[in-house]
């Protein structure tokens, strides 16, 4: 059993025993299976994250933005914040029910950190259009303190 969901008018069905070959309600052929797409966001985003020390990765382009509160507490934190994220690997189906490895939960010098990936166009004014297309895709990582949230 998987879940498609078409790319074209985003209607979704769980299929049994069959991949379409169109969406059922547009008839676009442009259908994806969910849990494939989650794992390759998944290994998009955490190739992206442990690049960030390094100044970014060659495929997966994107930003790091950091909450006021996180700035506030100083480059020392902002820099273990950054390091805890990008190290983080502790998935599991309560903190990422997608699969896609696009929140997370650290914790630097005793204090709660949230970091969150959300996945824009070229020029970051609207969602990605294709999350897999890496030419089109970038990455916003926002790190920030669960207050701000």
């Amino acid at each position: 059993m998987a879940l498609y969901q078409c790319n074209g008018c985003g209607a979704a069905e769980t299929l049994t025993s069959m991949v379409p070959d169109s969406c059922s309600a547009c008839g676009s052929r442009a259908v994806v299976n969910m849990s494939i797409q989650a794992a390759a966001i998944a290994e998009a985003n955490d190739a992206f994250r442990a690049a960030i020390p390094f100044q970014g990765h060659q495929t997966y382009e994107g930003q790091v933005i950091f909450s006021g509160g996180v700035e506030e507490k100083g480059m020392l934190f902002v820099s273990l914040a950054t390091k805890e994220v990008a190290e983080f690997t502790d998935f599991s189906q309560l903190n990422d029910p997608s699969g896609d490895h696009s929140f997370g939960v650290v914790h630097v010098n005793g204090t709660e950190v949230f970091w969150a990936i959300s996945l824009y166009n070229k020029t970051y004014d609207a969602a990605a259009d294709d999350p897999l297309d890496d030419d089109d895709t970038r990455r916003v990582l926002t790190i920030y303190l669960p207050h701000e949230h």
